[in-house]
């Protein structure tokens, strides 16, 4: 309850409280002279006196005064109030507050505030508090570098930032905003474009979260930071490009082709027709054993350049691996016979673009490719089957000397044929069903001069399958390696019992080498092996070699035909006349004798041109010294015809057909 007290009792209790408060306070005159003051203002007047601060003080506006020493520290908040009395003595009346600990606060404040934003620039990373009502990001300066911004401002409206944003990603990351302003997100993240003022483009990752929210729940501020991952995503789209790019000519490489096969299968209508097209370059590793690999890759860079140029936009193209790509073309429509018509349109004009004569460096090249079709719709068995479909019908192409081939059952059936047949050749390895006959070799007087090692095969059921029909699966399976083998270790075996035969010591024997076995980086190593192991003279081995190995890299043939002949094995050259064996070839790899192609001597009689071809084969050869063998004789008038060329020797059904070891002792005898 108020009480009323005398003006003496009131006067007093004024003066107490003056006097004990923390407050500095004094009264000066006009002439500034010190009327009244508690203890701790008559401590402030005299240090203001002393130090001449008095007068400014009193007179102008600085509420905040600094009298800190090197001892301690001392801020005081001032208010000065005009006490004069109207026509009676001026006065001004000064109240000063201690604030020491609320400014050593805020400079504290200030400078951890000014440690975390030094902090927060070190990170590279744009730091940022997004008013939702107002529009305004408030950021630090690594924001304003992120996204572009050269106004040293610290502020940017929304609309700022988000104009920025790539046309491509700008919904996708207005979506993911709006996700998490509806909470339905705990967390904002986003991976986007944005594409400066000045067209430089750059990915950034932006992720944050609300923080404040209204008394409804709808968000206020949220808070965040961006970061740039241009380089991180150059990274990831360069181990993209190893994992599904061939390097060398940027199209899809095997395991993206087949993604893509999958998931155009897994799009397509079942009953919309797609096809899958394997194509083949017919010489192309003669490209590389001739003008090296670099020609070899420019090659296979203008074949991808021209696959891209005559296909569609949306087509995959593959290059599987050394000269073999793979197309996958869908949308051919319903109609089996409709897609097989388009099909065949594309596939000549591949042909036409890709055929097209290559210039690499000096050289033109002539480009020869051949392509296996298979034609499918909702065929759900793995892509690796449907693709070997597509090979098979690309194989049965080039080996019918057609351009092009569609995937039929009965390539299924032949397929099957030489599984089976491949299947067998490694049951007739481990059981031993192969067997050596051996046709002699005759001189113009009728003597035997030699034979050449013929390879048989009797199936369990006692069935003799043709050469012509197991030999091609054997070098198309890689089996003709261990065969080749075989045959040699046998020959080799068979040689030595003949040395203890009468009549047969010198008796000389040929043994076909395949172009698979020349190419094996071992040959020489092995030959040796097995030559030695058996004890017989090099000098009775002849090794023939078909004309067709001379057009793969030419210097390691003739390396290893010079290691041959160092270790004093004869090197004849087989089914002479159709390949492109030269002058030059012949006398550089140092032939020592040709055989005649058989179907040149089986047509002589009818066809000019083979005679004539003849009479040219053996004039080389007599020019270079190098023996001639004829093959194929089978009548009198070829005999005596070849005589008459100067043929040394000759084999065929006119002599003898081939026979097994022991029917061979009585023309020795």
């Amino acid at each position: 309850m108020h009480r009323y007290r005398l003006p003496e009792e009131s006067f007093l209790i004024f003066e107490q409280i003056i006097e004990h408060s923390s407050n500095a306070i004094f009264i000066v005159d006009g002439g500034l002279t010190l009327t009244f003051a508690n203890h701790p203002g008559e401590r402030l007047y005299h240090h203001l006196l002393a130090t001449g601060q008095l007068a400014k003080t009193l007179t102008e506006d600085c509420p905040q005064l600094d009298l800190s020493t090197a001892d301690a520290p001392l801020w005081l908040r001032t208010r000065c109030v005009d006490i004069s009395k109207p026509q009676g003595t001026p006065g001004q009346l000064l109240i000063a507050t201690d604030i020491t600990g609320e400014v050593q606060a805020q400079r504290e404040e200030s400078l951890s505030r000014w440690r975390l934003e030094q902090t927060l620039e070190l990170t590279e990373e744009g730091f940022w508090l997004w008013d939702i009502s107002s529009g305004i990001i408030s950021h630090n300066q690594d924001w304003n570098r992120l996204f572009g911004f050269d106004d040293n401002r610290l502020t940017h409206h929304q609309d700022a930032m988000f104009n920025l944003i790539h046309p491509d990603d700008i919904t996708a990351t207005r979506q993911h905003f709006q996700n998490h302003l509806s909470g339905q997100t705990p967390l904002f993240h986003c991976e986007y474009r944005v594409v400066d003022r000045v067209g430089r483009q750059r990915w950034i990752l932006n992720h944050g979260k609300a923080v404040r929210h209204s008394d409804s729940g709808t968000v206020l501020e949220m808070l965040g930071k961006a970061k740039d991952i241009t380089e991180k995503k150059r990274r990831e789209r360069e181990m993209l490009q190893l994992a599904w790019q061939d390097p060398l000519t940027q199209l899809d490489n095997r395991n993206r082709f087949y993604d893509k096969v999958e998931q155009a299968r897994g799009q397509m209508d079942r009953h919309q027709f797609s096809a899958l097209l394997y194509l083949d370059l017919t010489r192309f590793k003669e490209v590389n054993d001739t003008l090296g690999h670099n020609a070899g890759d420019e090659l296979l860079k203008i074949i991808a350049q021209r696959l891209r140029s005559t296909l569609r936009s949306h087509d995959a193209i593959s290059r599987l691996g050394g000269d073999e790509f793979a197309v996958l073309v869908t949308d051919l429509g319903d109609s089996y016979q409709e897609a097989r018509n388009k099909l065949t349109l594309l596939a000549e004009r591949l042909l036409q673009n890709l055929e097209q004569d290559a210039i690499i460096g000096d050289n033109q090249l002539n480009i020869t490719s051949s392509i296996g079709i298979y034609l499918y719709r909702h065929d759900l068995a793995p892509i690796a089957e449907m693709m070997h479909k597509a090979d098979m019908a690309q194989y049965y192409s080039k080996k019918n000397q057609r351009k092009w081939m569609f995937w039929s059952t009965r390539l299924r059936e032949e397929q099957r044929q030489r599984d089976t047949i491949e299947n067998g050749l490694r049951r007739a390895l481990k059981e031993d069903e192969f067997f050596l006959e051996y046709q002699p070799q005759f001189s113009r007087c009728g003597s035997v001069t030699g034979l050449e090692a013929l390879l048989r095969w009797r199936t369990p059921d006692g069935r003799l399958i043709s050469p012509a029909t197991f030999i091609p699966v054997a070098e198309n399976s890689g089996l003709i390696l261990n065969i080749s083998e075989w045959v040699l270790e046998r020959t080799c075996a068979q040689l030595k019992l003949w040395q203890t035969q009468p009549g047969m010591e010198t008796v000389r024997v040929s043994v076909n080498i395949s172009p698979r076995q020349l190419k094996r980086s071992d040959f020489i190593r092995q030959t040796e092996r097995i030559v030695s192991r058996s004890g017989v003279d090099p000098q009775r081995l002849s090794f023939e070699i078909l004309e067709s190995a001379l057009a793969s890299d030419i210097d390691d043939v003739q390396r290893k035909l010079s290691a041959l002949r160092d270790m004093r094995i004869n090197i004849a050259l087989d089914n002479f006349g159709t390949g492109m064996a030269s002058l030059t070839g012949l006398r550089k790899l140092g032939i020592g004798e040709v055989k005649i192609d058989r179907s040149f001597v089986m047509d002589m009689e009818r066809n000019p041109d083979h005679l004539m071809a003849i009479r040219a084969m053996i004039a080389m050869c007599q020019a270079l010294g190098i023996n001639i063998v004829a093959e194929g004789v089978e009548e009198e008038t070829q005999f005596s015809a070849l005589c008459d060329m100067g043929c040394h020797r000759f084999q065929g059904w006119y002599f003898s057909r081939s026979q097994t070891p022991d029917r061979l002792v009585h023309l020795f005898s």
